[in-house]
């Protein structure tokens, strides 16, 4: 199965196979091999790959993971690679600015670093979500215009709740 992943803003495509307790997956060319167990909570996975632990928990209902490396969380967004063709397809006609920033997980907005009728370019720091102790800069996936802050400074806010919304530029 292959999936589109963005951690840290930097997206990458991914390739994974089950078998049993083994999973195979295949980033950048390079193709690891891991033991994973089901914790007993039913959300948090633990995985073995080159003698390393990594824990990774999966939030019901989401498209967002949340992996542990060496002691800090990650949120890992993942999406279909239809996603990934369709939104190349939108930035080659014009129109790939339009999204809307969402939480990865519940936490609470602790900073918002753009104001409406701003213009940001990909990958620039949008809004900054503290979820576990980790504050999370939230980015514009590709250049857009802010259209619109859907949550305050200080709010708390759930998963998957949108918190600014671009649209492209021009619009």
């Amino acid at each position: 199965m292959r999936f589109w992943v963005t951690v840290e803003g930097r997206d990458a495509e991914v390739e994974c196979r089950t078998e049993g307790d083994k999973v195979w997956v295949e980033l950048g060319g390079k193709r690891l091999e891991a033991d994973f167990h089901r914790l007993p909570d039913g959300e948090v996975y633990s995985l073995l790959v080159d003698g390393r632990s990594h824990e990774v928990r999966v939030a019901p209902g989401l498209e967002s993971l949340e992996v542990s490396l060496h002691g800090v969380s990650l949120p890992v967004e993942v999406r279909h690679p239809l996603e990934k063709t369709l939104t190349s397809l939108a930035r080659a006609t014009g129109k790939g600015g339009a999204h809307t920033i969402t939480a990865p997980m519940p936490g609470m907005v602790v900073a918002i670093r753009v104001r409406p009728g701003e213009t940001v370019a990909a990958g620039q720091a949008v809004i900054v979500v503290e979820a576990m102790k980790m504050q999370n800069e939230l980015t514009a996936r590709h250049e857009g215009v802010v259209a619109e802050i859907l949550a305050e400074q200080g709010a708390s806010v759930a998963a998957g709740q949108p918190l600014v919304r671009l649209r492209a530029p021009g619009a």
